[in-house]
C-alpha cells in the first residue's frame, strides 16, 4: 500500500491499478509509459531514474489479486544496468528510456553552445514518430476493453503527453546544464527530433481509409518527402471508427522493431524585428536590390547599404526588408525619413543596449553619403503592422520641381494654392505595367503650393494620400491620370525632380531630434544658401531653350518600350524625357537646374525644408 500512496492513479482501487500496472508491462511498456497510462499526473514521479521507477511499478503489480483474469507474469521483464527494459518501450519506443538520461542533456547542452545563440530562457520542441499516435490509441482500446470500469469514464487527453513526461523528467537538469530557466513561451527553442525506423509502414493502412488525406508532399525540411505529418495522422485516428481501427491495426500493440533514433538537435531562435527611418540622398539608389534578368541595375540600393553593416551585429540566418512604401530610384527621400523594418530570421545576437544600436546606426551612417539612419531600434512584432498600414492610409508630403509650358503667373499659383482634396483616377503607370497589374486607384491631392522660379519653372508642395503617383499626377502619364496637373492649369506641365518630404507615421519612437550627418540634426544645413544658387543657375539655364527646341521629339510612347529600365519605379520616367519648348532635358540640363549642387549635401531640400 505504500506505493499505492506515492502515487495519483485513475482509479482509487489498488487492486485494480495493480492489475493494469501488471497488463501494461507484460505488453512491453517502460515504467514512465506505465505511470502515464495509470493516470499519474505529477511531474516530480517521474523524475526517479529507470530502477527506482521500474521498483515502484513492480510494486504495485504485487497489489493486483493473486488469482483471477487480470494475473499477468512480470518476472519475465529484462532489464538494463541502468534498471531500464532492454527492449525498447511498445509505446515511447525508446524515448523515455534512452533519451531522460543526463548524458542526453549534456549532449543538447553541447550543440547549443556550439551554435552560439544568445538566449535568457528556452523551450524545448520534441518531434516524434507519428507511429506513436497510433500505437497509444491502439494501448487505450485495448485498456477500455479489459478495464471498462476504469478506462470508459476516462479520457485519453487525461493520459500526460511523453513530450511532458520528457520535460519534467529532463527539464530541471537541462536547465542547469544551459544555465537558463525553461520557459513555454521562450523565443529561443531547441528542437529535438526522433525518427523510427518502421514508422511509415505502420501508419500506410490509414492511405487505404483516407486516401484523399495522405499524399505524398513536400515538406518545409530541407530534404525530402513526406506522406504522414502528426497532424495529418491526429485527425485520421481521431476520425476511424474504434470497430474499423481494430480491423487495421493490431490491439494491443505489437513490440517495437527498435529503439526510435535521435536525428537531430536543432536550435533556434524566433525572429526579432528592426525598426528605424532613413533618408536616401541620392537620384540613383533603389530602395532594394534592382535587378533584370540576374543582373543588377544599380550598384547598391538602400536595404543593401543598411542591412549590410547591421546584419553582422546579429549574425541572423536571414531577412527581410520591409519599408513604408518605396521612392523611386530617381527621388530623394528627405525629412524626418522613410519607416523601415528588418526582419531578422533566427539571429544569433538577439540583444543590444541603446547605446550599441547607436553605435550600428552610426556606422551605417559613416560608410555611406547615399543614405541615413535614425531612430534604429527592435520592436516587437504587433507593431510592424503599422508598416503596412501607412502604406495607404496616411499622409504623404512631396517637394516637385515642375515646368509648364506658359508663363507661370500667379493666376496659375492661386489656381494651384485654391485646388484642395482634388480626386484622382490613376490608371497603373506606363513604367511600372511590367510588373503592377492594371488597375484604376482612386487616391486623393489633400493640398498644393507653388513657388514660382522663373516664368516656366515652380517648386510645387503636395500633401496627398499614401500611394498617390505623383509624376503622373503632373504630366498625366498620356491622360492615363485624371484630373492632372495639366488639366488644372489648362497648360502642359511636366516634372523634372521629385522629393519625398515626409511620410506621415508616427512609428517607430522618435529616439532623437534628427540625423548626425554633415547635414546637421535637422538636415538643413546650407540649405537657404542652395536654394539660391539653384535659383541663379535655373536663371542661368533660361537662355538655353534654343537648346531645347532643337532637342529630338521622342515623346512617351518611345520611353515605354524602355520599362525594364523602370524597376523600384525606375530612373528612367516618362515625363523626364519629354522635349519640349523652355523645358530642360533631364540630363546634363537638368543638372544644371540645380540637382548638382543638392544631390552633394545630405539633407538640402530643394526649396525650404519643411517645418
Amino acid at each position: 500500500m505504500d506505493a499505492f500512496n506515492q502515487v495519483s492513479l485513475f482509479s482509487g482501487s489498488p487492486e485494480v491499478m495493480g492489475a493494469v500496472a501488471g497488463v501494461l508491462m507484460e505488453l512491453g511498456c517502460c515504467p514512465r509509459c506505465t505511470l502515464r497510462f495509470l493516470g499519474e499526473r505529477r511531474y516530480h514521479a517521474y523524475r526517479d531514474n529507470h530502477q527506482e521507477l521500474y521498483d515502484l511499478v513492480r510494486k504495485l503489480v504485487s497489489l493486483k489479486p493473486l488469482n483471477g483474469d487480470c494475473a499477468t507474469k512480470t518476472a519475465d521483464t529484462e532489464m538494463g544496468p541502468d534498471g531500464g527494459s532492454k527492449k525498447p518501450c511498445v509505446i515511447c519506443l525508446g524515448v523515455l528510456q534512452e533519451f531522460c538520461t543526463e548524458q542526453f542533456a549534456q549532449k543538447i547542452s553541447d550543440c547549443v553552445f556550439d551554435a552560439g545563440f544568445q538566449y535568457n530562457e528556452h523551450i524545448c520542441s520534441l518531434m516524434l514518430p507519428p507511429c506513436i499516435i497510433i500505437r497509444e490509441h491502439s494501448l487505450w482500446l485495448h485498456l477500455e476493453d479489459t478495464f471498462p470500469d476504469v478506462y470508459s469514464n476516462c479520457s485519453k487527453e487525461s493520459v500526460p503527453t511523453i513530450k511532458d513526461v520528457w520535460k519534467w523528467t529532463l527539464g530541471s537538469n537541462l536547465s542547469e546544464k544551459l544555465c537558463s530557466p525553461f520557459e513555454i513561451k521562450a523565443q529561443f527553442d531547441i528542437c529535438v527530433t526522433f525518427s523510427y525506423s518502421a514508422s511509415d509502414s505502420e501508419c500506410r493502412f490509414l492511405t487505404e481509409l483516407f486516401p484523399d488525406t495522405f499524399k505524398k508532399r513536400k515538406t518545409n525540411k530541407k530534404f525530402g518527402w513526406e506522406v504522414f505529418s502528426r497532424a495529418s495522422v491526429i485527425k485520421a485516428v481521431s476520425d476511424t471508427a474504434d470497430s474499423t481501427f481494430k480491423r487495421y491495426y493490431s490491439v494491443p500493440p505489437s513490440k517495437a522493431r527498435d529503439v526510435c533514433k535521435c536525428e537531430s538537435i536543432v536550435p533556434s531562435h524566433k525572429q526579432i524585428y528592426l525598426a528605424g527611418r532613413y533618408n536616401k540622398y541620392s537620384r540613383s539608389l533603389s530602395q532594394t536590390p534592382w535587378l533584370i534578368e540576374g543582373k543588377k541595375k544599380t550598384e547598391s540600393s538602400v536595404e543593401e547599404l543598411v542591412c549590410n553593416r547591421i546584419l553582422p551585429h546579429f549574425k541572423p540566418d536571414d531577412y527581410k526588408f520591409s519599408a513604408s512604401g518605396r521612392e523611386d530610384v530617381d527621388v530623394r527621400m528627405l525629412g524626418s525619413g522613410r519607416p523601415f523594418v528588418i526582419e531578422l530570421i533566427n539571429p544569433h545576437i538577439v540583444t543590444l543596449s541603446a547605446e550599441s544600436l547607436r553605435a550600428v546606426q552610426d556606422v551605417v551612417n559613416s560608410h555611406t553619403q547615399d543614405i541615413a539612419v535614425r531612430d534604429l531600434q527592435i520592436v516587437p512584432r504587433e507593431e510592424t503592422s503599422i508598416l503596412k498600414d501607412g502604406e495607404i492610409e496616411k499622409t504623404k508630403s512631396y517637394l516637385a520641381l515642375c515646368w509648364c509650358a506658359d508663363i507661370f503667373t500667379s493666376r496659375l499659383s492661386e489656381i494651384i494654392q485654391q485646388t484642395k482634396d482634388l480626386k484622382l483616377f490613376q490608371k497603373t503607370p506606363i513604367r511600372v505595367l511590367h510588373r503592377r497589374s492594371l488597375a484604376v486607384r482612386e487616391r486623393t491631392v489633400y493640398s498644393m503650393r507653388a513657388e514660382p522660379l522663373d516664368d516656366h519653372h515652380f517648386h510645387l508642395h503636395l500633401s496627398t494620400q499614401a500611394g498617390t503617383y505623383i509624376k503622373e499626377f503632373v504630366h498625366s502619364d498620356l491622360g492615363r491620370t485624371t484630373p492632372s496637373l495639366g488639366t488644372v492649369l489648362n497648360t502642359e506641365c511636366d516634372i523634372l525632380e521629385l522629393d519625398v518630404e515626409s511620410v506621415d507615421i508616427d512609428w517607430p519612437m522618435r529616439l532623437e531630434a534628427g540625423i548626425s550627418s554633415s547635414a546637421g540634426e535637422d538636415g538643413t544645413e546650407n540649405a537657404g544658401k542652395s536654394e539660391n544658387m539653384e535659383k541663379n543657375k535655373i536663371m542661368e539655364n533660361s537662355g538655353n531653350t534654343e537648346k531645347c527646341k532643337n532637342m529630338e521629339n521622342s515623346g512617351n510612347m518611345e520611353n515605354s518600350g524602355n520599362m525594364e529600365k523602370s524597376e523600384n519605379s525606375g530612373t528612367t520616367d516618362t515625363s523626364a524625357n519629354m522635349s519640349k519648348p523652355d523645358s530642360p532635358v533631364k540630363s546634363e540640363d537638368m543638372q544644371k537646374l540645380g540637382s548638382d549642387n543638392l544631390s552633394d549635401s545630405k539633407g538640402v531640400y530643394l526649396a525650404n525644408p519643411p517645418t
